[in-house]
């Protein structure tokens, strides 16, 4: 999908330096570390089922979500990504979380409308893919496929692991990627939903 691949192509050109560079994966860390990589997977799949699944990527009601709950667009990591975009001809918002040790930004865009969560940091990535999963499955209003449409690994910024879904609700279609880090380690991780041309 050109948007996820934009996204991973921003964050791993160093783009988003409020995270600093991404590191390989390290050995096996302390339980604190493996607990503080858990929570941070989970808030990106928190994030997403809100306002990215809560709003079916809707621009204009993304925004309102996340203004709403304090996100904002003044931040080094957002503007940085929103020039970004604009460099690529693209239209949208980018909205950070204020705070916190890790980056977290909340991405909207149109034409098609997309809705992306990226975390930049030590996160879960099977834990990760497991969220996706599991909301994809319990979408209210929408069926998706009950096995991941795609699927691939490579290894960029670390060895990552990409799935899409494809959602379907009336005439509306949705693909649904994750992609992360192939195990436990600091990296990129997106949770998004793009509407597919019908």
């Amino acid at each position: 999908m050109r948007w996820v691949l934009a996204a991973v192509t921003v964050a791993s050109s160093g783009a988003v330096c409020a995270a600093g560079p991404a590191k390989a994966p390290a050995a096996p860390g302390t339980a604190a570390q493996s607990a503080a990589a858990r929570v941070h997977a989970q808030d990106i799949a928190d994030l997403f089922r809100d306002a990215c699944l809560g709003t079916k990527a809707d621009p204009e009601a993304v925004a309102d979500w996340a203004l709403v709950n304090g996100f904002v667009t003044d931040s080094p990591a957002s503007r940085e990504v929103a020039a970004a975009i604009r460099q690529r001809g693209e239209a949208g918002n980018v909205f950070a979380r204020p705070g916190g040790r890790d980056t977290l930004l909340l991405i909207s865009t149109t034409a098609p409308s997309n809705c992306i969560v990226m975390g930049l940091g030590a996160v879960d990535g099977p834990r990760l893919r497991g969220r996706m999963e599991a909301q994809s499955a319990d979408w209210p209003g929408v069926k998706v496929q009950p096995e991941p449409s795609r699927g691939m690994d490579y290894d960029q910024d670390g060895p990552h692991r990409s799935v899409s879904y494809l959602g379907v609700s009336g005439t509306d279609r949705y693909r649904l990627t994750v992609v992360s880090p192939l195990g436990t380690a600091r990296g990129t991780a997106i949770m998004g939903v793009s509407v597919e041309p019908r």
